[in-house]
């Protein structure tokens, strides 16, 4: 772990305290505590489907690779989650262990490794159009609020992303390329430059594998809305399906800056006050749903990690056996 990542997560759980002690850890604790571990049980269910079309999304993207399989790479996506959420690393450390958990599930650290790049990049155009839908929401629900000029930014800014890929594709590609062979050369002779240009042909010839990556992770932005829904009920805050649409989807963009900031610490929280606050949510009801959020994936995250971990030795032992 870098030393910026260090500072920078330390300087996230600075803010993470700071909030708790603005919005009261007594009105946190008791919205919480309407949860309860059966409440947090039901949403850590609810997000295994998400889970799962997100994995599928990524196998969209690697179907071709040596070894590929469905139940690969939805272990994986698990994986690279739970490391991601659950560990003080960035979100390289995440990356790392998903491409890991594939390895030992018989896929190439190469191939592994340019697909998860492209799934990412599939992950934040569909997180654009998710946006874009937020602030319309947001719109409907409060008319009043001028967002029109920002509304217009966002849209040309949407259009740009979109755009920018297609036409410096091939400087996109080396990117791509180059971020791959980074995270597999932790294990080497497992592919080379070549591999990774026939990968990238392939894959531009089939851009419907592309837009199915796009589509699937889209419905699973979408599918995050419905989790807020779920647990802001739980929690006693009750919130209609537009409105628990409009502060998922604008705390998830907020969130994208985030990414220097391991586990996104104190960001998250600060981005459900923020925009809790145009809905007349409480601090403290924020900050507690955000952190169920954490709950949630400490509780799928946690046991991940062990398994992964255990397959992680038992491999070890067969190979030194040899």
């Amino acid at each position: 772990m870098k030393w910026g990542a260090v500072i920078a997560f330390i300087a996230g759980l600075g803010v993470l305290a700071a909030l708790m002690v603005y919005a009261g850890a007594g009105g946190i604790a008791h919205a919480f505590e309407t949860l309860g571990l059966v409440g947090l049980a039901i949403i850590a269910v609810l997000h295994l489907p998400v889970v799962s079309i997100m994995g599928l999304a990524w196998w969209t993207v690697g179907r071709d690779l040596s070894g590929a399989a469905p139940h690969k790479f939805l272990w994986a996506r698990l994986v690279r989650d739970a490391a991601a959420e659950t560990l003080p690393f960035s979100q390289l450390g995440g990356f790392i262990f998903g491409v890991r958990a594939l390895h030992l599930g018989r896929v190439g650290a190469i191939g592994g490794a340019l697909s998860m790049s492209v799934d990412l990049v599939m992950e934040l155009w569909a997180k654009l159009p998710y946006f874009v839908i937020g602030l319309l929401a947001l719109l409907a629900l409060a008319p009043g609020i001028h967002l029109w000029g920002s509304l217009g930014l966002v849209f040309g800014a949407s259009l740009s992303l979109f755009a920018i890929p297609y036409l410096l594709r091939d400087r996109l590609t080396r990117w791509l390329e180059i971020s791959a062979l980074a995270i597999a050369s932790r294990w080497p002779n497992l592919g080379s430059h070549d591999e990774a240009r026939k990968f990238f042909d392939r894959l531009f010839a089939q851009p419907l594998r592309l837009m199915r990556g796009f589509v699937l992770h889209f419905i699973c932005w979408c599918l995050g809305a419905a989790e807020t829904w779920v647990i802001f009920h739980l929690m006693g805050l009750p919130v209609t399906p537009l409105e628990a649409l409009a502060i998922d989807s604008l705390t998830m963009g907020l969130r994208t800056f985030a990414f220097l900031v391991p586990a996104a610490a104190g960001v998250q929280e600060g981005s459900y006050v923020l925009v809790c606050a145009l809905f007349g949510i409480s601090p403290a009801n924020a900050v507690a749903v955000s952190l169920a959020r954490r709950a949630r994936d400490f509780t799928l995250g946690i046991p991940v990690l062990a398994i992964w971990q255990f397959a992680e030795t038992q491999g070890q032992i067969a190979r030194a056996e040899r």
